[in-house]
Order: structure tokens, then C-alpha cells, then sequence
């Protein structure tokens, strides 16, 4: 089986909190409450699983549709052709996943210097993931954290049930309503499992730490290590202008993360580099690839 159409299966599951995924071909869809499934384009059926019936099944449908469009290209024809180098940044991908799965860690990406683009990443790709967006969450975060709640717990309540948790704060009028427009704008850019929230928000304060306004010197250059009880990061730099860049939920083991960084980094580096530019966004400027 395609290795990139094991990987989205796996994810599915993780995004989700779901026992199993899998993808159909024939046959009746499930009727199992502990089902939830969407149909792809090419007339097979992605289906997760689980252990009860989960208590939104018409938002975690949602959610899996919006991973199924996430993973353009795979073998599956989930969503048409897949761009030239999408065979190389999957490679990238995969073995970023594994990464982060033998350092222990949360999340594993690669950024540059100077460029919003985020190069590979072990999780699921997405329109917000670049380096700004993830320089804006961390500050967020920080933001919510602050005040004396706890953003993953605010992003998993409706309105009337974040106003009320809100109200019984001692944060004032302005804080609160400051914390209610963070919160609508990280809901815009689409919702996930609690889960799949601490992995972002790890992930979104570790590229902070490496490119963030205030990253440290060492940050841009060399090893870099982060021990505190928010984030844990181990960046590494390679090719010049590259990072290598290990999230975790706070302090972590760096015999462990240094062992798994030495062994990927040489297959990381190849994979990096043979990536074409990359187009961002509508608007925005082609990222021409520097060679060191």
C-alpha cells in the first residue's frame, strides 16, 4: 500500500481520537452509530471508527471531510491529480512523522530563515500552515494563558458555554472580549480534536521560539534546546538557511531527540532539497529554493 495513503489513515485516527481508519471500495456504507464516513471522488468511502458513538457525529463528518481534501493526490483520487512535487513533499512528510514518533515528540517541521513557508511538516497539511499564522497562534496562546485559562479548553465550547467560563474569570470586559476574537479567529481556520489542538499550538509555539520576534540568537543558528513547562523545542540547523524543528508539550529527553535528529537529518536534508519553489497563497511572491 501507498506509504503516503498508510500515513493520511493514521493521522485520520489520531485528528479524530478514532480506534481505526479505513477506506472502502463497494459494498453498503456503515450503519454503526460508532461509524462516521465520507465518500471520495472516485467512489470509495473513508471511514473512522470508534470505541461508542461520538457525541457530534455531524462535526466529526466535517472534520473528516476536511482531512480527506487536505490530502490531495493520493492513490485513493481523493481529489484529482496530484501537483508535480507532491511525490517529494509527501516523502518529506513521512519521514518528518517518524521523526517526531522516535524523538517522543509532538510535531516535527521544517522552515527556513527568512520565508512563511513551512518546507515539511508531520502533520496533516493545511491553507494556515506557514510561519506567520504559527507565530500569531503562539501569541495567542500566550495571550489566553495569561489570563488564567487554558486555550484548548476554551476552543471546545460554544459561544453561550466560552461566555459564561469567560464571565467567571476576574479577567475585565476588554480581556475577555480580547480572548473571545482570538478564539473566532483560530475557529475560522477550521476545527480539530482537542488532540489535534495541543499538537498545533505546540508546533505553533516552537517555530515561535525559532523565528518569533523574540527568538533567541542561538534560536537561528546551530542546536537549539527549549525546556520550560509551556514547549519544549529542539531545533537543528542544516543547509545554511534550514531548520529541523522537534515541538513538545514541555521538558523532554534530549538524549532522545538528538539520537533521532542525527539519524533522519542526512534523508531530511536530501528531501529538502530537492524540493521545487513553492507558490504560496494567491497574492503572495513565488519562494525560490536557495542552494547553499
Amino acid at each position: 500500500m501507498d506509504p503516503a495513503l498508510l500515513r493520511f489513515l493514521s493521522l485520520v485516527e489520531r485528528e479524530l481520537s478514532a480506534d481505526d481508519a479505513v477506506i472502502e471500495i463497494g459494498g453498503k456504507p456503515p450503519v454503526d452509530p460508532r461509524a462516521v464516513w465520507c465518500a471520495l471522488p472516485n467512489g470509495s468511502r473513508l471511514v473512522a471508527r470508534f470505541t461508542e458513538p461520538p457525541g457530534e457525529p455531524e462535526e466529526v463528518a466535517r472534520q473528516l471531510e476536511e482531512l480527506a481534501a487536505s490530502f490531495a493526490g493520493l492513490s485513493t483520487g481523493i481529489t484529482g491529480p496530484r501537483p508535480a512535487h507532491a511525490g517529494s513533499t509527501h516523502r518529506l512528510d513521512d519521514e518528518l512523522e517518524a521523526l517526531a514518533l522516535r524523538a517522543g515528540a509532538l510535531g516535527a517541521v521544517v522552515v527556513d530563515d527568512t520565508s512563511p513557508v513551512i518546507w515539511g511538516t508531520s502533520e496533516p497539511r493545511r491553507d494556515e500552515a506557514d510561519v506567520d499564522y504559527a507565530v500569531l497562534l503562539a501569541q495567542w496562546a500566550d495571550d489566553v494563558e495569561r489570563a488564567g485559562v487554558n486555550l484548548i479548553d476554551l476552543l471546545e465550547l460554544d459561544d453561550l458555554a466560552l461566555e459564561q467560563r469567560l464571565a467567571a474569570t476576574s479577567l475585565g470586559p476588554g480581556e475577555r472580549e480580547a480572548i473571545a476574537g482570538h478564539l473566532q479567529k483560530i475557529r475560522e481556520r477550521g476545527s480539530r480534536s482537542p488532540n489535534a489542538w495541543r499538537r498545533q499550538v505546540a508546533i505553533a509555539r516552537a517555530i515561535d521560539r525559532v523565528r518569533g520576534p523574540a527568538a533567541s540568537e542561538g534560536a537561528a543558528h546551530g542546536r537549539f534546546v527549549c525546556q520550560d513547562e509551556q514547549v519544549g523545542v529542539h531545533a537543528r540547523a542544516f543547509a545554511t538557511i534550514y531548520r529541523l524543528i522537534l515541538a513538545y508539550a514541555g521538558p523532554f529527553s534530549e538524549l532522545q531527540a538528538e539520537g533521532a535528529v542525527q539519524h533522519a537529518l542526512p534523508q531530511i536534508e536530501r528531501l529538502v532539497l530537492a524540493l521545487p519553489p513553492i507558490d504560496p497563497r494567491p497574492g503572495a511572491k513565488i519562494v525560490r529554493l536557495p542552494r547553499p
